[in-house]
This record gives structure tokens, sequence and C-alpha cells, in this order.
């Protein structure tokens, strides 16, 4: 692996196959046609060899947590991009895999006639795992493009503990990328390239049954409020822009209001890049302290995450945390739990706490929670649960399987957090010892609880 520019690695030390008909992107999480590194990269060689380029993204059965919400927010991006790479001359594949009869190895089949790949650079979940599977079989050159955030993560040297020790890095950095996206445009174009790859076709009107076509998990139905694709993320971002930014450093906290961007999806499927979103905030009519509120979130904590988990291996788990909370987990760990629930009555919402079984409404109703109520949501599960592995499991497998922020470092930071990252040790107390304690009393007096407990209930439960 070599850095070759800020965002730019090499995968392997492969030679470009001078016989190349064309230069292959592989789609993977930076699904958009503008402000994607990636594809400029792409582009970049592409133009500098005289070949086409050939985008491939691809959608299988088989990854964790797969279900029709998931599945169903992917689709309804992708006619948009056909549209939109045809406007570019760029021939665009998408793939979806049904069940286990069928093709598989396409991005290895596509590769074959390619001079070189270029991939997206996803510091966690299953993207890691395909780039090396694609190191392993490739031939040619691969090389995986950071499109992530505001600030490359090759900037940063090692993980960084807290929010206060990366925040001044990146003040200090932050003038060089808050900068407009200048894009490439491809010399040769491709889109009579013929391709040795089964290629879906996804209209609006099939892609319910496409879902339905799948080896996945259908209980988990589509999100009745938030729909994929680029489109319906610049449509959310101008509501936020000009309806909810204005007030959102007091709204943002009001989970019972539409106060906050709604916008995490949207960045963790890469429909929406955090370049875009934070240069439409930049020109915004709206007032400084909302505007440095939600940047904070989108590029201090949000790159937080990032750098956590590309510098972590452990992201995934509690050996993620630091000293002080393993010491006091060993301290309190056979402390007694006043109620266990288990992972059924969790999921179900069924606990002796309303404004959580609310929360975990939303959730399972929307594929959102709102950021206020998803910390009290953590931390309960944390008093409720016989030890701190089995709280984290379920918190993991709660968040990811209906959360359409989920599998992302947000998701992962966000967790442990519960447990104590990037944060301090608090008042020692019974089975959360030094971690941060919340309550749902004392958190739901901060904001109209009865109004979003009642607002949940009119969510329609899954069919």
């Amino acid at each position: 692996m070599k850095q070759i520019s800020e965002r730019v690695q090499l995968l392997n030390d492969k030679s470009p196959n001078n016989d190349g008909k064309y230069v292959l992107y592989w789609m993977q999480m930076f699904k958009r046609t503008s402000h994607n590194d990636a594809l400029k990269f792409a582009i970049q060689a592409a133009n500098e060899r005289n070949l086409p380029l050939v985008v491939y993204e691809g959608l299988k059965f088989y990854y964790p947590w797969a279900s029709d919400r998931i599945h169903t927010f992917i689709l309804e991006g992708v006619a948009e991009k056909r549209k939109a790479f045809e406007k570019l001359g760029i021939r665009y594949i998408f793939y979806l895999q049904k069940d286990k009869n069928s093709p598989k190895d396409t991005v290895a089949r596509i590769a074959k006639d390619a001079a070189l790949i270029v991939t997206d650079d996803f510091p966690c979940f299953i993207i890691p795992a395909h780039n090396e599977a694609i190191v392993k079989k490739a031939k040619i050159p691969v090389f995986a493009v950071d499109s992530n955030g505001v600030i490359p993560l090759s900037r940063f040297e090692k993980e960084e503990y807290a929010a206060y020790t990366i925040r001044p890095k990146i003040k200090k950095m932050l003038g060089e990328y808050l900068m407009p996206f200048v894009e490439e445009k491809l010399k040769v174009k491709s889109l009579n390239l013929k391709i040795d790859c089964p290629d879906t076709e996804v209209t609006e009107k099939n892609i319910a049954k496409l879902v339905a076509e799948c080896d996945i998990d259908h209980s988990v139905k589509p999100s009745q409020i938030y729909h994929g694709g680029t489109a319906n993320g610049r449509k959310r971002l101008k509501k936020f822009l000009q309806e909810i930014l204005p007030d959102y450093d007091e709204a943002r906290n009001k989970p019972e209001k539409d106060g906050s961007s709604r916008l995490s999806s949207y960045l963790h499927f890469g429909f929406l890049s955090p370049l875009e979103i934070a240069l439409a905030v930049k020109e915004a009519e709206a007032p400084q302290k909302s505007k440095d509120a939600y940047l904070e979130e989108l590029i201090v904590r949000r790159e937080l995450s990032y750098n956590f988990t590309r510098f972590n291996e452990n992201y995934d788990s509690l050996r993620a945390l630091p000293a002080w909370v393993q010491k006091t987990m060993r301290e309190h760990i056979d402390d007694k739990r006043e109620i266990v629930y288990s992972l059924e009555q969790l999921e179900k919402g069924e606990t002796a706490d309303e404004l959580w079984n609310a929360a975990e409404r939303e959730m399972l109703a929307t594929g959102e929670m709102h950021n206020y109520v998803r910390m009290l949501w953590g931390k309960n599960v944390i008093g409720w649960t016989r030890t701190y592995e089995e709280a984290f499991a379920i918190l993991e497998h709660l968040n990811n399987k209906y959360c359409l922020d989920g599998r992302n470092p947000n998701s992962y930071a966000g967790i442990l957090w519960c447990f104590g990252k990037h944060d301090r040790p608090w008042m020692k107390r019974p089975v959360f010892g030094t971690i941060r304690y919340m309550t749902s009393g004392s958190t739901g007096k901060k904001f109209n609880a009865k109004k979003y407990i009642e607002w949940t209930k009119t969510l329609a439960p899954e069919e």
C-alpha cells in the first residue's frame, strides 16, 4: 500500500495493462456523479491514457443486515445515476446479485479488459475486505480514493483522542479544503462499449419487485419517510438550508421538531458529498452560530469518527475504548442490574420507559433516530443488559439492522460514545462506573418528550 497523493492509495504493485480497453471505477460507497474524488481520479487516469471509463456498481444479497430497507434506499439512486452518467458520456453498469445462483465475481470479470481499477476508500464495514479481495484477484493496479470527508484522512497520522484534539487541527487545515470542487470531463466517451457483465435495469416502478426477488431480510420494510438518491438528498438539503438551519443552534436538540438535518443517510451512502453540504451551509442565509453548530457536527465530529475507524482496528468492539473505561467496566462488571430486557423486548420497544420505546419506534418505522434521543437510547441499553459486551452487541445489531445511516464510522463512534469513547470520566455510579450516565427523566425535561412520544405513535408499524 502506497500513498500516491492526499486522497489516493495504490493498494498493490502491479503494472497497468497496456492493452486495456478502459479504466474501471468500482463505485462502492460514493454513489454520486459529482463532488466525487474517486470518480475524478478515474476520469483523470482514463484521460491520461486516452481511454474511456467504465463505472461499475454492484449490490449483493449477503452483506450483513441486508434488508428491503437498505436495498430500496440504494436502488432509489440507480436510475438517476444512469441518466447522469449518460450525460457525461460514461458507461455505467449496475448489477443486482439476487441470490446464490446469480453470477459472481463480476468486478474481476470486468477488470480483465481494464488498464487499472479505481475504487472507494471507506474505512469500515465490508469495504476494506472488498478492497483486499480485489487486490488478491487483480493483475492490474488497484487505487483506492478517499472522498469521505472535507479533509483527507491521510492528513492525520494517528487516532485522535477526542473532538478537542482534532478540532484545532481541522480548523488549521480547513481553509485548504473548503473550496469549490473542480470536476473533470472525460475525453473518450464509453457509452457504446460492450462489457462482459450483467446489467440490471432499475426504474422507479420495478424497485419493489427487484427487492422482493432478493434473498435478504424482508422483515425490515423500506422507510416510510426517507428515500434514496442524490435528488432526494438535495431536496432535503434545500429544506434544511431554508427552513431548519436558521434555528439549528436551538432546534437540533428538540426531537419533537423537524430541527435537525436528517442528511446522515445520504452522506453514508455517498449520495451527497460533505463538501457540497458544507459549502452550501457556508453560503446560506442563517445566523453564524447555527452554521458553526452544524459544521461542528458535519466536519469535526463526523471526521473524528472516520479518523477513529481508519486508525483503530477494534472500532467494532469494546476493545476500542480507552483505558479509563476498561478500568471502570472491570470494577463494575458484577454490579446488579435493576431490570434486564431481552433482545426481543428491546427490538419491539417493549420496555417500561416510554421515551426509550418512542426512540425505538422511530427507528423501526423510518430508518432514522434523532441524535439527541439516540444517546439516551444507547445509554439505557447498557443499564438493561447483563454485560457490557451484550449491550454493545445489541446496539450494533439494532442500529445496523434498522438505521439507514448504520454500518458507518459515525455509527460505531456513536455507539461507543455511550460507553465513554471520545468522552471523559464522570461521577461514579452503579453499572456505569465513571461512564457518563443519562436518564429518560432528566433528558425528557429538556424538550417536549410527550409530543415526541405521541408523534412516534402515529408511525405505522411494520407489516
